[in-house]
């Protein structure tokens, strides 16, 4: 479920006639208001043990705001199936970062798989000139790829000691915080109904639902394993953009497409071997 909901969060990149920025502000103070509300009925708290771990989470939520704003940049720039593709280059960048993060080695097959997600990239894009639409998306979706990898990364490491839904919480209020002065249009958009309930709808199910099961499946999975199972989101989002938008992804995305899901898939049964032989060994 999740899955699709956050395959189809990239329609509003398009549906929303506003710089990234723009939209990405509102969609963080939305969630952080929704949030906000479930804290006081339920009567929750959002304190940390220390202000160590607070500024922590605060600063993986620039990071998460940077990685929103390049990611529906890509998709602005280019197409849904364009930026949701190069996004997802993120598992394999998971694959090369997890290991940094508990103090190993990267195996060197990530390496490989890497090089053959970027031949897939080199499939979509028909020129490699920054005048190219396409190669622009592919260049700000892959910015957000890594960036989303080390958000996940880092998300993954506080989560042992606190809730999904406070780490979002935070998260979204720096991202708001980092945002909101450049957020040009902001007032526009928020008083044009239209607009406003998009707006609520993209950060009420599109961010802090979906988001907080995302962070909650971090607990029990690997970032690069839950992130391979998500490979199913640029099938859904392209169809999505496709049916609504009227977006035709041309042959050569669904061979590059192809290409980068593979090295996707391949990695999550890789690291489900590998599980299953430590078991043995254990």
């Amino acid at each position: 479920m999740t899955i699709l909901i956050m395959g189809n969060v990239t329609l509003f990149a398009k549906l929303l006639p506003f710089p990234a920025v723009t939209i990405i502000s509102g969609r963080a103070l939305f969630s952080v208001i929704l949030l906000g509300v479930f804290f006081l009925l339920r009567g929750k708290s959002v304190s940390y043990r220390s202000f160590k771990d607070f500024l922590s989470v605060f600063g993986i939520g620039i990071i998460f705001a940077l990685h929103w704003v390049t990611y529906f940049h890509s998709i602005q720039v280019s197409t849904v199936a364009v930026g949701m593709l190069s996004l997802f280059t993120y598992p394999v960048f998971s694959a090369i970062l997890e290991p940094l993060f508990g103090g190993k080695r990267p195996d060197p097959f990530a390496f490989f798989l890497a090089c053959f997600s970027f031949f897939g990239l080199f499939l979509i894009v028909p020129d490699f000139s920054f005048d190219n639409q396409m190669f622009q998306g592919v260049v700000w979706g892959v910015v957000s790829a890594v960036l989303y990898a080390i958000r996940n990364l880092l998300t993954k490491e506080m989560h042992v000691h606190y809730p999904s839904a406070q780490i979002l919480f935070t998260q979204l209020i720096a991202t708001s915080i980092v945002l909101l002065p450049f957020a040009s249009g902001l007032f526009e958009m928020i008083s044009e109904p239209k607009y406003l309930l998009f707006q609520v709808v993209l950060a009420g199910i599109f961010t802090s639902l979906a988001h907080t099961i995302w962070i909650r499946s971090l607990s029990n999975l690997s970032v690069t394993t839950a992130g391979t199972l998500s490979t199913l989101s640029p099938i859904y989002g392209s169809l999505a953009a496709w049916y609504f938008l009227g977006e035709v992804p041309p042959d050569r995305i669904w061979l590059g497409g192809g290409v980068i899901l593979f090295c996707a898939i391949l990695e999550v049964f890789r690291k489900k071997a590998e599980g299953e032989k430590r078991e043995e060994v254990g």
